[in-house]
Order: structure tokens, then sequence, then C-alpha cells
């Protein structure tokens, strides 16, 4: 699979629309939350390291 989406949970990637409700230690049962604005530009510049996105 690679990085997650940039704007996946949180706490474990999945993106919003298919997340409900997900078991993920240490968080336990969680519902989708916005990830922190360093989530954000970490997956972005993993997914630009592993060249997910670019157009061939």
């Amino acid at each position: 699979m690679g990085a997650p989406n940039p704007m996946g949970c949180r706490w474990c990637g999945i993106d919003q629309r298919p997340h409900a409700r997900q078991w993920k230690p240490p968080v336990g049962w969680h519902a989708w939350e916005q990830p922190t604005q360093q989530q954000i530009k970490d997956r972005m510049l993993a997914r630009r390291t592993a060249g997910i996105g670019e157009i061939a």
C-alpha cells in the first residue's frame, strides 16, 4: 500500500468515508479523526518519496 492518504485518520490512516469505527492500540475503538498538520505534511512527504501519485 505505501504511505497513507495525507487526510487519513489521525490514528490509523484510513480514509474518512470507509472508516466507521476501528480498533488500533493504544487508542482502542475510535471514530475517524482529522490528522494533525504535522501528520499531513509527513504523509505527503512519504508519498512523494515513494513516488505515489506521480504522473508517468
